[in-house]
This record gives structure tokens, C-alpha cells and sequence, in this order.
């Protein structure tokens, strides 16, 4: 039996021992996108900055001392809410660009949009384990690098632009589910913040990549969605139990009340 509970915003998401270390955020974009009817993605300028701004919040306050956060979004909306953002006390440390091949939204007067903003915001003073994540190569055939590897050395440090296709309907682990971030991209972030038997967490986790990657890294996972249809792919990803796996469906925009708590069988 898992058991998953209906929060209520106004109080923590987690207890004080398992606060978060890494927090994915991967939020509606606010381009009227038709995810279902329980997620609005058509809201006022006011209404959607003041929505990520709680939202943010709500991550600081449920987060270690020193901690990271990860918003993956278009990088025009990112820029109009870096102030926002850092308002709120998370630290820009890193702007990173996503960038794919994409065929989608095609226009006669603009240039094809192919690469999202992933922002790295920090809280007090985090570790950072760069040398967990390597790149190859380029030039494997040089003398110096042909030395390196001969060395032990498997490759150099990340750029700050990482070239990651999108999760298409072909890709691994694809499950149905729209925007799904792709396995890499999380791995990145999983592997660049955070050690063995530390909280990752995400507010909005969709499919639940979060748990997909970051349960076989050894890393406890905390999954926060408003649709419900997630927990059908979330419970895919056994074997899971509840000391690992916290997670509620709320609505943050709402500030709904408390809920009962609704047990579902495995």
C-alpha cells in the first residue's frame, strides 16, 4: 500500500530532516498550451510572475540551508523573471542553455525556437560536484588529450550549453505524457548537485522523471503534481515505498485546504 496525501500549502511539504537539496522546476510555460483541465496555462502577466514567484518561495522554505534550483523554461520568460526569482532570495549561479533539434513552431517571421533556459539558482553555499558529470572530447586524437585519456581522464567538463534532444513519442521511457523532460537533462542536474541519499524534489513532476532518474542514483525523491493521472506512471517506477517517495497533488495557485488522505492500492 502506498499512501498519498493532499497537502495544504500554507503548511511545510516536508519535515525538517528531509529537506530538499535540489529542486527541479519545470513550470507551464504560459503560452495557452493544452496540458488538461486541471493546469491553466493562459493566465495575466500579474497572475503567472506572482505564481512562480510563490512557487519559488515555497521551494526556499522547504529546502536545506544550502541548496539548488533548477527552473527550465524559455529563455524570454526567463529574463522578464530573473528579478523576481532573486527576489525571493535564490541566488542566480549559472545560466545554462538547452538547446535541440525541433521542427516545431515554425514561422515566416520568426526563427525556429530550438533551445530552452535551464537557470541554476543556489541557496547559502551548496557543493557543486562538476567533475561528476564529463563531456568527450572533441579532439581524441590530439597529443595532449590522447595523453589525457591514456591517463584515465574520460572526458572534460560540461559547457554551459548542453545539446540534448527532446523526449519524443520514440525516445526512451516515453510514457504519453506532454513536455517530458528528457533522462540526460535530469541526470545533469541529479549528478551535479547532489550525493547518494539526498532529497531531489519537484513541485510540478508531471511524469515523474525526477523519481525515473534519480531512484536508481540512490537519491530520495519528492514528487509534488496537481494532475492526478501522474500517479499511475509514478507507480511504474517500483520498487517504491513511501520512506523514499513523498508526494502530493496541490495546487499552489490555489492554496487549497487539507485534504483527506486517499490510499490506493498497488
Amino acid at each position: 500500500m502506498i499512501k498519498y496525501e493532499f497537502e495544504n500549502v500554507d503548511a511545510d511539504l516536508v519535515s525538517p530532516s528531509d529537506k530538499i537539496k535540489t529542486w527541479l522546476f519545470d513550470p507551464p510555460y504560459n503560452i495557452n498550451f493544452k496540458y488538461g483541465k486541471e493546469v491553466k496555462d493562459s493566465m495575466s502577466e500579474e497572475d503567472y510572475v506572482s505564481f512562480i514567484e510563490n512557487s519559488v518561495i515555497k521551494m526556499y522554505d522547504n529546502s536545506l540551508s544550502d541548496a539548488n534550483l533548477f527552473l527550465i523554461i524559455y529563455s524570454d520568460t526567463a529574463a522578464r523573471l530573473l528579478s523576481t526569482i532573486e527576489y525571493t532570495g535564490w541566488e542566480l549561479k549559472q545560466w545554462i542553455t538547452w538547446i535541440y533539434p525541433s521542427n516545431m513552431g515554425t514561422s515566416k517571421n520568426h526563427l525556429t525556437k530550438a533551445h530552452r533556459a535551464v537557470l541554476w539558482f543556489t541557496k547559502g553555499n551548496p557543493d557543486a560536484y562538476i567533475d561528476s558529470v564529463k563531456q568527450p572530447y572533441r579532439n581524441p586524437n590530439d597529443k595532449r588529450v590522447k595523453k589525457l585519456i591514456e591517463s584515465g581522464k574520460k572526458g572534460t567538463n560540461l559547457y554551459d550549453w548542453w545539446e540534448i534532444n527532446l523526449r519524443k513519442n520514440v525516445s526512451k521511457g516515453y510514457a504519453g505524457w506532454y513536455n517530458q523532460l528528457p533522462i540526460e537533462l535530469v541526470r545533469r542536474i541529479i549528478l551535479l548537485t547532489t550525493e547518494k541519499g539526498d532529497w531531489v524534489g519537484d513541485l510540478m513532476a508531471g511524469s515523474g522523471t525526477l523519481m525515473e532518474v534519480g531512484y536508481p542514483l540512490s537519491r530520495n525523491c519528492y514528487l509534488n503534481d496537481i494532475d492526478k493521472r501522474s500517479l499511475s506512471i509514478w507507480k511504474t517506477f517500483e520498487p517504491v515505498t513511501l520512506d523514499r517517495i513523498y508526494s502530493a497533488l496541490i495546487d499552489i495557485r490555489q492554496f487549497i485546504p487539507l485534504l483527506p488522505v486517499e490510499e490506493i492500492k498497488c
